[in-house]
């Protein structure tokens, strides 16, 4: 698809979302010459791009291939592997289980969970979903677990890398616990959770895991049909190379879900419109989680809790650059770029959201 091609769908589709004013239609054609840009500049075969302001979709849009070995065009439908944004949709789900009075942030992890160590005592529910309960990091361990079980006795086998709530260090232990205490609580393995939960109360058809297992030389996983393939842009040959990530089931919580953006403004729209969560327990998600000393950790449940200018921003990335969600949360905007171009480093939802604001907010 070219830049020109690529202008016309945009705008197009921005056109018919946004409302007729001449300003917001000439937002919309900033937002678009700059997602242009980056794509050219980038090497993105794919982008998905929404903005939701206090429940209405102002705009929403694709642009490229989402597989160029077959030249299968990207819709709002394609689904983008979210990486690490997957912490945010786990975290809507949990904060609804604490909203049903079935999990409190101030318990223990032992409550829910028996048989932990002794130094796991002090550990509550919030330090492993701020990233602060110390328990090491599975991931850089690069060892292979068939469970959440696995996962959990190596996790308890080794010492903690640090008291419990007394700073936050954002690793690969946390949400596998989160996991079996998900588990535990509602009586479903975690997937069958997340689609009754999120997936099949608001109607994302295109979201999902794809299950991907490696026996030695073996790789399988699940068939996705609207899938978009990864990239990866070798700068030395000029050309796209496939990217694979594989996020082991026990991961699932913290990273491995595929989702459109079709599928995520249903989620965000549903947030704005308070019918997952009552606003009490949806500021949960961004409210910074307190530490031992009484400081602020960076992390609410899952969510990234910083500044956009002087107004509050939350949100997260992931991938490093598959997917990013920034969100106002006093406004009630939210910005989601989705890519497969896994080489991208910067981060295009705050460039974005400066466009639609019209602002020079740093």
């Amino acid at each position: 698809m070219t830049s020109k091609s690529i202008l016309a769908f945009a705008m197009s589709l921005c056109a018919i979302v946004l409302a007729n004013a001449q300003d917001i239609f000439e937002r919309a054609a900033k937002i678009d010459s700059f997602l242009t840009a980056q794509i050219d500049e980038h090497h993105i075969p794919a982008l998905s791009v929404a903005i939701i302001e206090n429940g209405d979709v102002k705009c929403i849009g694709s642009y490229g291939m989402a597989n160029l070995e077959f030249k299968v065009p990207s819709t709002e439908q394609t689904s983008f592997q979210l990486a690490s944004v997957t912490k945010l949709l786990s975290a809507t789900a949990i904060a609804m289980l604490i909203e049903e009075g079935k999990l409190d942030l101030e318990e223990r992890v032992s409550h829910y969970v028996k048989g932990l160590p002794s130094s796991w005592e002090s550990m509550l529910i919030k330090d492993l979903v701020a990233h602060q309960s110390g328990i090491v990091d599975l991931l850089a361990q690069k060892e292979e677990f068939n469970s959440v079980d696995e996962a959990l006795q190596a996790a308890t086998t080794e010492p903690l890398d640090f008291e419990p709530g007394t700073k936050t260090v954002y690793a690969g232990g946390d949400y596998a616990v989160m996991m079996k205490i998900i588990e535990n609580v509602s009586g479903v393995p975690f997937q069958e959770f997340m689609s009754t939960y999120l997936f099949d109360k608001l109607g994302m058809k295109n979201s999902g895991y794809n299950n991907m297992e490696q026996d030695f030389i073996y790789r399988t996983q699940d068939m996705m049909p609207n899938a978009a393939t990864t990239y990866v842009w070798d700068s030395e040959k000029q050309r796209q190379r496939i990217f694979s990530m594989l996020f082991p089931k026990w991961t699932y919580p913290a990273g491995g879900l595929f989702s459109s953006i079709e599928d995520l403004s249903k989620w965000i729209v549903a947030l704005d419109k308070n019918t997952l969560l009552s606003e009490k327990y949806q500021n949960l998600l961004w409210t910074p989680i307190k530490l031992r000393d009484e400081s602020n950790s960076p992390f609410g449940i899952g969510w990234i809790v910083d500044h956009f200018g002087e107004a509050t921003a939350t949100g997260h990335s992931g991938g490093p650059a598959l997917a990013d969600i920034m969100r106002l949360p006093d406004k009630k905007i939210t910005v989601i770029v989705l890519t497969n171009q896994i080489s991208l480093r910067p981060f295009l939802t705050s460039s974005v959201l400066k466009l639609y604001l019209q602002t020079e907010e740093k």
